[in-house]
């Protein structure tokens, strides 16, 4: 693995433990084996270090997204099966940075950091809208509105697991109970969030 790959995998692992704020740039480097000089090489910030170790984790959906595009063995709705699918596997294989994430697009301080993410993550989601316009082109989806039918499928999965507490109190879940390690739920979430896509787009 390059030098560059292994300070973004420990910059992860470190921010996913430690927060933004928690983490250091000497820490992140003696975790990574390389000096700090190193890191202001390739990164210049531990801003700049925080949107590369986003785009790493971002970049594996934006091309499985892309592929899906042009894929013509699926129809559009088997392909936002996929999506959702594709989305809830990566909100839970990695809750604590998703946490850290959702929290530095809220705070006000960091406004270039901010705006760095959302575009990072809003990419991702143009596969998506594709996919949603062809499947309305085709005749297989109503006419919808499409960025708010996004927000209604990736809302339902981030808002339930934004919070392991919420979460429990929303299922009604007693103390202990672990959603990002629970396979039933990961299944219930999975079908009740296709159930509502399909309801909602498929052209009867």
């Amino acid at each position: 693995m390059a030098k560059k790959e292994i300070i973004i995998e420990s910059a992860l692992k470190l921010f996913s433990t430690k927060g933004f704020e928690g983490t250091s740039v000497r820490e992140i480097a003696a975790e990574a084996g390389v000096n700090v000089a190193m890191i202001s090489y390739y990164f210049g910030s531990k801003e700049k270090l925080f949107e590369s170790v986003v785009e790493h984790r971002a970049s594996f959906l934006k091309g499985v997204f892309a592929d899906l595009v042009n894929n013509t063995s699926l129809s559009a709705i088997e392909k936002i099966d996929f999506i959702i699918d594709q989305t809830i596997e990566r909100k839970l294989s990695n809750s604590q940075f998703q946490h850290i994430l959702h929290r530095e697009l809220s705070l006000e301080h960091r406004p270039q950091l901010r705006d760095a993410i959302s575009d990072i993550l809003l990419r991702n989601m143009d596969p998506v809208k594709i996919i949603i316009k062809n499947g309305i082109n085709d005749g297989e989806f109503n006419q919808v509105d499409i960025e708010l039918t996004l927000t209604t499928m990736l809302g339902t999965v981030h808002y339930l697991l934004t919070s392991d507490i919420m979460c429990r109190k929303i299922l009604g879940k007693k103390e202990g109970f672990s959603p990002f390690q629970n396979k039933q739920l990961k299944k219930r979430l999975s079908e009740h969030t296709k159930q509502l896509m399909r309801s909602h787009l498929l052209n009867k």
